[in-house]
C-alpha cells in the first residue's frame, strides 16, 4: 500500500491537521480573532484621522519648521483619507470568503500606513521632531497584531531603510549620521514599546481565541451529541430508508456534502447514494487520491489541504476544504465506508469526527442487524422452496402440488370449471441415465421440466414427482366431458418431449407417455384425480408409449390387474417359474428352419400366458427386466450350444431380444461375458436384437453396440419402422440383420403405399449389405408376396408356433434329414 509520504491520505482517527497562523488566510470566513484584531486597527486609524485631520489645518510653519509644500486642505484630505480608504478596505475584506485576497488587502494595509507614518514624519515635518518618531509605531504594532513579533522586527526595519535611502536620495546623509545616535535611541524606544505591546496583545488574542474556540465546542459538541443522539434512533432502523436517514443525519452535522461508497465485486468502488446542499461542492471520486479510500482499513481517515499540492488541488476543485471516510463495516470490513466533507474556508472539528464515527458506529451496527436478518429471510426462503420445489429441476415437489391440487380441487366445487391432472412418464430415460451417466440425466431431466412448462398454459402447474415422473395441474378446463382443450394440451406435451434434446454434446431423442384425469362430481377428494391419472398413463404405456389417455372407468380393473402381475412375477422371478420359448425363423425361398428367436413366457396362475407386451413393461418399470434378460440370456445360449453340438456343420442361430434397460446397464456386459464363458456357446451363432428405441439413448448407443459386435454376437434391428430410427442408423449402427415390423407385412396386401414401403426396406437393406427378416408372416398370400421381393428370412405363426425347444428341435432334424443343407 502507497504511503502517505508519496503523496497519499492518511492521519489518525479523529484528529485533523494543526491550526496554525496561515489558517487565518484560509478560504472561507474570516474567524473572530482576525475581525478583533482588524476593529482595533480601524479604530487606531479613526483616532489617527481625527487627530492629524484639525492637526494639519491649523499648521503654521515657523522660523524653525518647514513649510508645506502643498495646501493645508489637500494634505489633510490625502493624509486623512487613505487612513478612511484603509478602513474601507478593513471592512471589504472582512467580508471576502478569499483568504488570499485578504492576505493582499493586510499587506497593503500595513504599506499604507507605514508610507503615512513616514510621510507625516519625514515628509512634511508637522509634528515635533522629538514627538513624531513615536508615530512610527503605528505600523510596527498593525504588522506585529497581524502576523506577530517577526513581521513587526520586519516592518522596522524596513522603516529604518526607507528613511536611510530618503536621506540618501536628499544629499541629507551627513546630517542623517550625525543623529544617528538619536535616530537609533527613538526607534529602539519605538521596538522596546511595540514588542512587549505585540507579546501581550498576542497572549490576549490568544486567550480570546482559545475561550471562545472552547465555548464554541462546548455548545457544538452539545448540540451534535444532540444530534447524534436523535439520529441514531433513525439510523438504527432496519428499511430500505436506513441509508437516507444516514446522510441526513450527517448533514445536520453540519457537513456540505454526504455519500456511502460500496465495494462491488470486482474490487471497483461505486457511489451508493448521495447527499449535498450546494450544487457546486461535490465527492471527488472514490478511487482518487483525495478520494480517501485509497489507504482506507479499519479507521477513519481525514483528507484535508496540508497534506500536499495534489490533494489541495483535488480538494480545491470539488469546493471542499476537508473530506472524512469513516468505513461501515465490522473490524476488518471496509466494502461500505461513509464520505463527508465541509466547503472551503471551513474546517472540520474533531467534535464532528467524534460524532461521524459514533454515527458510523450506529450504522454499522445496524448494517450488521439488516444483514443478519437478511440472511435470516434468504435461509428462510431457501429452506421453503427447498421443502416445496425440486432440488434439480426447480419444479413444484409432490408436496406443493399436492397442497395446490386441494386448492384448486376445492375451487370446483364453486362451479363453473373443473380441473385436470396430467401424469407424465418419460420413456426410455433409464437406458440414457444408465448409459451417459447421472450428469446428462439430469441435465435432460432439467431440459424436460423447461420444456413442460413452455407447453402449458401460465396458469398452470407443472411439478416433479421424483425420478423421471411429471405432472400438471391444469387448472380452469371448462368442462370434464370436453377433451378439446385438454386434447390440445396433451399434445402439446408430447410433441414437446419428443423433440430430440442436445444434452451435454449428446442427441438424446425420448418420448413420454401422458395419463389425464379430469375432476368431477364423482370424484371426492383430489388424490383420487392423481391415481386416475396414474391409470391412465400406464394404460398409454401399454399402448405403445410416446401418447397420452384420458382416464376411464374400466382403467381400476387394469389398475389393479397391473398390480397383480407385477406382485405375481416378482414371486415368479423368484421361484424360478418364467420359462421360455423358441420361435423358427424360415428362410423364404427353402422353407429350412435356419434359426429361432428367444421369447419371454410366464403363465399366470389366474390370467394365464400374459403376452410380452404386456409382461415386459411391467418387468421395466419394476426392475426385473435385469434378472429376467439374464435368465433369458443364458437359456438361449445355452439351447444355441445345444443346436451347435447336435448341428455341428450348420447350426441354427438364435436371436435373444435385449432390452435397452438392460443393455446400458452398468453390468450387462459383465453378466454377458459370465454367460456367454459359462455356457461355452460360438457367439457368431447368437443374435441379439435391439430395438429402435436404442438410438434415444444418445451418442453412447453406437459403442455399446460396438461392444456387442466384439464379443462375436451377430446385431439385429428388431421391429424396423415402428418407432423413431433414422435411416441413416442403418449405416452409422454396426447391423447384420434388419427385422421389418409386421404392420407392412400384414397390411402390403391391400395398402399400395405400405406395399411401396415393404419393397423399398428389403431393397434398401439389401444394398446396404443387411439380411431381411419378415415379422408377422400369417398367411400364405404374405409369404408369396416376400418370395416376390426377394426377402430373406420369415417368421409367424403361418410357418411356426412358439414352443419348447425340444419341439423345434425335432422340426430341425426331421427337415435336414428330407433336405439337404443349405447354406
Amino acid at each position: 500500500m502507497p504511503q502517505s509520504g508519496q503523496g497519499q491520505v492518511s492521519t489518525s482517527p479523529g484528529v485533523l491537521a494543526p491550526v496554525s497562523r496561515v489558517d487565518r488566510w484560509a478560504d472561507g470566513p474570516m474567524d473572530e480573532v482576525t475581525q478583533i484584531v482588524e476593529a482595533g486597527l480601524r479604530a487606531m486609524r479613526l483616532v489617527a484621522i481625527a487627530l492629524l485631520f484639525p492637526y494639519i489645518l491649523r499648521y503654521r510653519p515657523g522660523p524653525e519648521t518647514a513649510s508645506l509644500a502643498l495646501n493645508t486642505w489637500f494634505n489633510a484630505v490625502l493624509l486623512c483619507g487613505t487612513l478612511a480608504l484603509m478602513n474601507g478596505l478593513s471592512l471589504v475584506a472582512q467580508k471576502v470568503p478569499n483568504g488570499r485576497l485578504r492576505l493582499v488587502t493586510s499587506v497593503t494595509a500595513i504599506v499604507a500606513d507605514a508610507f503615512i507614518v513616514l510621510l507625516v514624519v519625514s515628509a512634511l515635518g508637522v509634528f515635533d521632531a522629538n514627538m513624531a518618531w513615536f508615530i512610527l509605531i503605528i505600523p510596527i504594532l498593525e504588522a506585529g497584531m497581524r502576523f506577530g513579533v517577526r513581521a513587526a522586527i520586519v516592518t522596522w526595519v524596513g522603516l529604518f531603510g526607507v528613511n536611510l535611502a530618503s536621506r540618501m536620495w536628499n544629499n541629507e546623509l551627513g546630517s542623517f549620521f550625525d543623529q544617528a545616535d538619536l535616530m537609533l535611541q527613538r526607534l529602539g524606544i519605538v521596538l522596546l514599546v511595540a514588542i512587549p505591546t505585540i507579546y501581550l496583545s498576542q497572549k490576549l488574542l490568544l486567550d480570546i481565541r482559545l475561550e471562545r474556540r472552547a465555548t464554541g465546542e462546548a455548545t457544538s459538541r452539545s448540540r451534535l451529541l444532540e444530534t447524534v443522539a436523535q439520529s441514531s434512533q433513525r439510523v438504527a432502523r432496519l428499511d430500505a430508508g436506513m441509508v437516507d436517514e444516514l446522510l441526513k443525519s450527517v448533514s445536520l452535522l453540519g457537513f456540505d456534502v454526504v455519500d456511502v461508497c460500496v465495494l462491488g465485486v470486482r474490487g471497483q468502488w461505486r457511489i451508493e447514494a448521495t447527499r449535498q446542499r450546494e450544487p457546486g461542492i461535490t465527492l471527488p471520486s472514490p478511487t482518487s487520491v483525495e478520494g480517501g479510500l485509497l489507504e482506507l482499513e479499519t479507521d477513519t481517515v481525514v483528507v484535508h489541504g496540508t497534506l500536499g499540492p495534489e490533494v489541495e488541488s483535488g480538494l480545491r476543485r470539488q469546493g471542499l476544504s476537508t473530506l472524512l471516510a469513516c468505513p461501515l463495516g465490522a473490524r476488518g470490513d471496509a466494502t461500505v465506508v461513509l464520505r463527508c466533507g465541509r466547503r472551503l474556508g471551513v474546517q472540520v472539528t474533531s467534535t464532528q469526527v467524534e460524532c461521524v464515527e459514533l454515527l458510523a458506529g450506529n450504522a454499522t451496527i445496524a448494517l450488521h442487524n439488516k444483514r443478519l436478518v437478511g440472511e435470516l429471510r434468504a435461509m428462510q426462503q431457501r429452506l421453503h422452496h427447498q421443502a416445496y420445489h425440486d432440488a434439480l429441476t426447480g419444479l413444484s415437489n409432490r408436496i406443493d402440488f399436492n397442497d395446490q391440487l386441494e386448492t384448486a380441487f376445492a375451487n370446483t366445487r364453486d362451479g363453473g370449471t373443473e380441473c385436470a391432472v396430467m401424469f407424465i412418464d418419460l420413456d426410455r430415460f433409464k437406458p440414457v441415465n444408465d448409459s451417459l451417466g447421472h450428469d446428462v440425466g439430469n441435465d435432460l431431466l432439467v431440459n424436460v421440466a423447461r420444456r413442460l412448462v413452455g407447453a402449458v398454459r401460465q396458469n398452470d402447474l407443472v411439478a416433479r414427482m421424483g425420478g423421471d415422473e411429471f405432472v400438471v395441474l391444469l387448472r380452469d378446463v371448462f368442462s370434464s366431458t370436453d377433451d378439446t382443450e385438454i386434447a390440445d394440451i396433451a399434445d402439446r406435451v408430447c410433441n414437446a418431449i419428443a423433440e430430440p434434446f442436445i444434452v451435454m454434446n449428446n442427441e438424446v431423442v425420448i418420448s413420454c407417455s401422458v395419463g389425464i384425469a379430469v375432476s368431477g362430481d364423482e370424484i371426492k377428494n383430489a388424490s383420487e384425480l392423481v391415481r386416475r391419472a396414474d391409470l391412465a398413463m400406464y394404460r398409454a404405456k401399454a399402448l405403445g408409449k410416446a401418447r397420452w389417455e384420458r382416464y376411464r372407468a374400466d382403467l381400476d380393473e387394469e389398475g389393479l390387474s397391473r398390480i397383480r402381475i407385477e406382485t405375481d412375477l416378482r414371486r415368479a422371478v423368484t421361484n424360478n417359474l418364467v420359462g421360455v420359448a423358441f420361435q423358427g425363423i424360415l428362410s423364404v425361398r427353402t422353407g429350412q428352419i435356419i434359426g429361432a428367436e428367444t421369447l419371454l413366457r410366464w403363465e399366470h396362475p389366474v390370467q394365464g400366458v400374459i403376452s410380452p407386451e404386456i409382461l415386459v413393461p411391467i418387468a421395466e418399470d419394476s426392475g426385473l427386466i435385469l434378472e429376467l434378460g439374464r435368465r433369458i440370456l443364458e437359456r438361449a445360449c445355452i439351447q444355441a450350444s445345444d443346436w451347435q453340438t447336435r448341428f455341428s456343420d450348420q447350426p441354427p442361430m438364435v436371436a435373444v431380444n435385449v432390452s435397452p434397460v438392460e443393455l446400458f446397464h452398468p453390468r450387462f456386459f459383465e453378466t454377458l461375458d459370465s454367460v456367454l464363458e459359462r455356457t461355452g456357446v460360438d457367439p457368431g451363432w447368437i443374435i441379439a436384437e435391439i430395438t429402435e428405441n436404442i438410438v434415444s439413448a444418445g451418442n453412447d448407443s453406437n459403442k455399446k453396440l460396438q461392444a456387442l459386435k466384439d464379443r462375436g454376437l451377430r446385431l439385429a434391428l428388431d421391429d424396423f419402422g415402428k418407432g423413431q430410427t433414422s435411416l441413416a442408423y442403418l449405416h452409422e449402427f454396426p447391423i447384420d440383420i434388419l427385422k421389418v415390423d409386421k404392420t407392412f407385412v400384414q397390411h402390403a396386401g391391400h395398402d399400395h403405399a405400405q406395399h411401396a414401403i415393404l419393397e423399398s426396406i428389403i431393397r434398401l437393406a439389401h444394398e446396404l449389405g443387411l439380411v431381411v427378416i419378415a415379422e408377422g408372416v400369417e398367411s400364405k398370400v404374405q409369404l408369396q408376396r416376400l418370395r416376390d421381393l426377394d426377402c430373406d428370412l420369415a417368421q409367424g405363426y403361418l410357418l411356426h408356433r412358439p414352443g419348447p425347444p425340444e419341439e423345434l428341435t425335432h422340426r430341425i432334424a426331421d427337415h435336414r434329414r428330407k433336405v439337404a443343407p443349405t447354406v
